[in-house]
């Protein structure tokens, strides 16, 4: 890059140019409810997103996953279709190239809002509206990146490839793990690759806390309450299973981690229970309890290590009580993701960074998983960061936002990051 002082103005000259069109874009694809689950409307936002992308000069591809799979990748979307869409912005050469790749799902808006979830409205230079941080901002930010290096009229020696994909608040399977296992999105065909979630404008995210998932079923005889003694109430058999991992897993969890997870009180490892059911009467000794179960778990431990902590309770429990019996059932399970902090798709966004906003970015980890899974252990592309704009804070809250200048910051670092990593023809 002969003239890197040109080329920094540059994109910081068409960034801002491009404002007006960033904000109505960004309120086109906030207002479209693609709430998930089910995930209604999911055409109609990838539509709007590759209508966009080709605006801008990209090459267009919908993916859609095939109805015979829906039901498997995507157990809670009744059906519904599972379509990503990808944009190529080609530069003089196929390789290197980035991938740039964002979920435009969002979890349901709830009630409370002081504004309406689906009627974005920017205020003090906020755009409020579900999805404004988690995550569709970070689609905003890697379309007008591209935008913006159109603009410039700043030519570029690789390529860059813009994704925005489903499902990643249920898992992901249908939409990034599906195109790293189509071989849409793998060190195969792709250099360096940049998932957008809103991990904060000043931060360069490596990885996440592993995540395990469960559903955990005690067993008893159901019988007449007024003779419970002729019965095994499965409730009493889930309190001896809660105070054992109070006894037994909770001085585990105070283990603080090493690498930089945020907010700081997820340093740590968490085990919620976060739903019970049991029972259909008032006078009746209930024979089932049903709980799940959401485990966080530090870099420093594994899927396995938890499972087996559950599975060793649970079978002493069976072995010093004959009433006691149990099922363990997985929902979801997820190991930690990290990636080295000196890759040159790190260093390329710390100088970025530096440039733009004039400060050092910080390393940091998300407290929950994400699509960079997928990339780094299914795709085996360790080049391969977590950046975005949007406040982590604000995913899934009520009046959810994000600053116009976060995105406008975003957009700018990875413009310029791209020409490092590409190169630029002069």
């Amino acid at each position: 890059m002969k003239d890197y002082e040109k080329i920094k103005k540059a994109i910081d000259e068409a960034v801002e140019s491009l404002e007006e069109e960033l904000i109505e874009f960004a309120k086109e694809i906030v207002s479209i409810p693609t709430e998930n689950p089910p995930g209604r409307d999911y055409e109609k936002c990838a539509k709007a997103i590759g209508d966009m992308m080709e605006k801008i000069g990209c090459e267009v591809e919908y993916v859609y996953v095939p109805e015979d799979q829906l039901e498997k990748l995507a157990p809670h979307g009744e059906g519904l279709p599972r379509v990503s869409v990808i944009g190529k912005y080609k530069g003089a050469v196929e390789r290197p190239s980035i991938h740039f790749s964002g979920h435009y799902d969002v979890v349901p808006a709830g009630e409370g809002w002081s504004v309406n979830p689906y009627e974005p409205v920017v205020k003090d230079g906020k755009l409020y509206g579900r999805g404004s941080s988690d995550q569709k901002s970070g689609i905003v930010s890697q379309i007008f990146a591209i935008y913006a290096l159109k603009k410039a009229g700043i030519k570029l020696k690789g390529t860059i490839l813009s994704s925005a994909t489903p499902d990643e608040e249920t898992g992901g399977d249908a939409g990034v793990g599906y195109l790293v296992k189509n071989g849409y999105l793998d060190k195969d065909n792709t250099d360096y690759c940049v998932i957008t979630e809103c991990l904060d404008v000043d931060k360069v995210c490596l990885g996440h806390r592993g995540t395990l998932w469960f559903e955990l079923i005690t067993k008893g005889v159901q019988s007449h309450g007024s003779m419970p003694d002729e019965g095994v109430n499965a409730i009493d058999n889930m309190k001896k299973v809660l105070n054992a991992m109070d006894e037994e897993i909770k001085p585990l969890l105070m283990e603080k981690s090493k690498y930089p997870i945020q907010p700081e009180a997820c340093r740590k490892s968490t085990l919620t229970v976060t739903t019970i059911e049991a029972g259909n009467k008032v006078n009746t000794v209930p024979n089932l309890c049903k709980a799940t179960f959401d485990w966080r778990l530090i870099p420093e431990t594994s899927v396995s290590w938890a499972k087996d902590k559950i599975i060793s309770i649970c079978e002493r429990l069976k072995r010093e009580d004959p009433d006691f019996d149990y099922e363990f059932n997985i929902i979801m399970e997820v190991d930690p993701t990290i990636v080295p902090d000196d890759t040159d798709v790190v260093k390329a966004f710390l100088k970025a960074g530096m440039e733009y906003l004039n400060k050092e970015m910080a390393f940091s980890l998300s407290p929950g998983s994400d699509d960079q899974k997928y990339v780094v252990k299914d795709g085996k592309l360790e080049q391969c960061i977590v950046y975005g704009p949007g406040p982590l804070v604000l995913a899934h809250k009520v009046d959810e936002y994000v600053e116009v200048e976060d995105m406008k910051a975003s957009a700018k670092i990875m413009a310029l990051a791209a020409c490092m990593l590409l190169g630029v023809d002069e």
